[in-house]
């Protein structure tokens, strides 16, 4: 195999699943075109072997060109629509090539996704045969477009499950006092919503005795307004490697974005044997939520998520423990080795 991916913005899980699928195919051969590595999240790029790595935007568009000619592939993955040079490097290969539209769009049936709809199949959604998405949320929307329902494709955003499933047996494997402590692995920017988990946090603490704590990782615009409290503790960013002994030793995971298409965080907690706290706008909690493993909340909500952390805050150790094996199940519904079977299977499709 011969796989060109036209990338936006890289991360680890992104990285964790390629680097399965080639020690899983030591014969394949990539090309991974990427847009520069974002400062706030800095993953590492060493771990991918048999890839050649090119940079939208400092590498020159005509040796991307030349590169991708001489590359040959025989299947492209496309990172979304929106940027029209890889459109334009995806028309330019042979109508041999398997090539795959990859997306975490969410269908919302706004004006702008129903005109695309209309348009798609006279614009450049015709140059592909498959869809490739995170999960249910995207497949209506793939659907919409055009694509057959044979020609779609879930499980785009798996968590580097080779990384995390031993989080999980290990914390599973050592259990005694429940860990008090709820962790947020999400960039300060607006759409994570930070502050309504800031303030519904202290609040629902204060009210059930003040015994829980608040590990907040990541950074981004917002970092610097940060609320500081006591109960609550701010690390920056980690490698994903980094954040395993914070994990260890914490007991929930909450995400409270207002906006998040998939949010593959959710999956690696889950691997981590780790109850989840999602808001209603959090694309992976349709695969990876239930009541029987968290809870879910109106995104946005301060009451709403004040409400739920009580209800958590109030659970037994044996409770929350139930609670932690039901996530850890749960997580086992997707694997990094799927992302690897499904770009074989497309590429195989006669």
């Amino acid at each position: 195999m011969r796989v060109l991916i036209l990338y936006t913005e890289l991360a680890g899980y992104v990285l964790g699943n390629i680097s399965r699928f080639i020690n899983l195919h030591p014969d394949a051969k990539l090309l991974l075109v990427h847009y520069p590595v974002n400062p706030e999240a800095p993953f590492d790029l060493s771990c991918l072997p048999a890839t050649k790595l090119l940079v939208y935007g400092i590498d020159s568009n005509v040796e991307i060109s030349s590169s991708i000619s001489e590359f040959n592939p025989n299947i492209v993955l496309c990172s979304g629509w929106s940027n029209k040079q890889y459109l334009n490097w995806v028309s330019t290969l042979d109508k041999s090539v398997k090539k795959v539209i990859c997306f975490d769009n969410q269908w919302k049936g706004s004006f702008k996704q129903w005109l695309l709809t209309f348009i798609a199949p006279f614009t450049f959604i015709k140059m592909f045969s498959f869809a490739w998405v995170p999960g249910a949320p995207q497949k209506k929307y793939a659907m919409k477009l055009g694509f057959k329902s044979t020609n779609i494709y879930t499980g785009l955003y798996p968590a580097d499950t080779e990384m995390f499933i031993p989080v999980g047996k290990k914390k599973l494997s050592e259990k005694g006092i429940y860990p008090r402590k709820i962790i947020s692995v999400a960039r300060y920017i607006p759409q994570k919503d930070l502050n309504t988990l800031w303030n519904a946090f202290i609040k629902a603490n204060e009210k059930t005795g003040g015994y829980w704590h608040l590990d907040c990782f990541g950074f981004g615009e917002l970092f610097e307004q940060k609320v500081n409290h006591p109960t609550i503790s701010h690390h920056g960013f980690k490698q994903p490697s980094e954040l395993e002994s914070y994990v260890l030793q914490a007991g929930v995971y909450v995400l409270p974005s207002i906006y998040e298409p998939w949010g593959v965080a959710v999956h690696e907690m889950a691997l981590c044997a780790l109850p989840l706290i999602l808001s209603d706008k959090v694309g992976a909690g349709t695969l990876f939520l239930n009541s029987s493993n968290g809870f879910s909340f109106q995104a946005g909500n301060e009451f709403a998520l004040e409400s739920v952390l009580i209800q958590l805050m109030q659970l037994s150790d044996d409770e929350l423990w139930n609670l932690a094996e039901n996530s850890y199940g749960m997580g086992l519904k997707l694997k990094s080795e799927d992302w690897a079977k499904t770009l074989v299977t497309i590429n195989q499709y006669d």
